[in-house]
C-alpha cells in the first residue's frame, strides 16, 4: 500500500512489522544540479489471494465448458435441420411413388377390362378352349450319362490346426 507522507523506511516497516526490507541507508542518486533523489521500493503486487486464483481458474474452465456446449448445440442444431430436410425430401418421394403405384394399378385394371371386352367380341380371332384341342407335349427320353475320366487327385498335405493368418 502506498502511503504518501511516510518515508520509505517507515512504509516498509508498516507493511512488515519487525522486519525491515529496506536498509537504514537508502540508495541515493545525484544529478547535475546536485539534488539527491531517493529510490523508493515499490510494493509487491504478486500476492494474489487463493480464493481469487480459484475463481479465475473456475472462470477459465467455465468459458471452455460453455464454448464446447455452444459448439455441440450448433452441431446438434445442424443435424436436426439436416434430418428434417432429408425427411421432408424422402417423404415427398414416398408420396410420389405411392401416387405412381396407384396410377399403375388403375392402368392395369383398365387394360384387363379392355382385354376382356375385346376377347368377347366375335371378330377378335380368339377361340374358346375345347378339350379336344388341348396339346400335350411328351416327355423327353432319359439319356444315358457319360462318365467323365477321373482327374488325378493332388496329394493332400496334413492340415494344421493353427489359423492361416498366424
Amino acid at each position: 500500500m502506498y502511503q504518501p507522507n511516510t518515508p520509505p523506511d517507515d512504509r516498509s516497516r508498516s507493511l512488515n512489522p519487525g522486519k525491515s526490507s529496506v536498509s537504514k541507508r537508502s540508495p541515493t542518486t545525484s544529478n547535475a544540479s546536485g539534488l539527491d533523489h531517493r529510490v523508493r521500493q515499490l510494493p509487491q503486487h504478486n500476492l494474489v489471494p487463493i480464493w481469487l486464483k480459484l475463481l479465475l481458474t473456475m472462470q477459465k474452465r467455465a468459458v471452455v465448458l460453455l464454448a464446447s456446449i455452444f459448439g455441440l448445440n450448433l452441431i446438434l442444431y445442424g443435424y436436426t435441420v439436416y434430418t428434417q430436410d432429408s425427411w421432408k425430401h424422402q417423404y415427398g418421394q414416398l408420396k410420389r411413388l405411392q401416387q405412381q403405384e396407384d396410377q399403375q394399378s388403375v392402368m392395369n385394371e383398365i387394360l384387363k377390362q379392355q382385354m376382356a371386352q375385346t376377347s368377347e367380341q366375335p371378330d377378335s380371332g380368339l377361340v374358346a378352349p375345347q378339350p379336344d384341342r388341348i396339346v400335350f407335349i411328351p416327355r423327353a427320353a432319359q439319356r444315358a450319362t457319360k462318365s467323365l475320366p477321373a482327374a488325378e487327385q493332388p496329394k493332400t498335405t496334413p492340415v494344421s490346426k493353427l489359423p492361416v493368418g498366424y
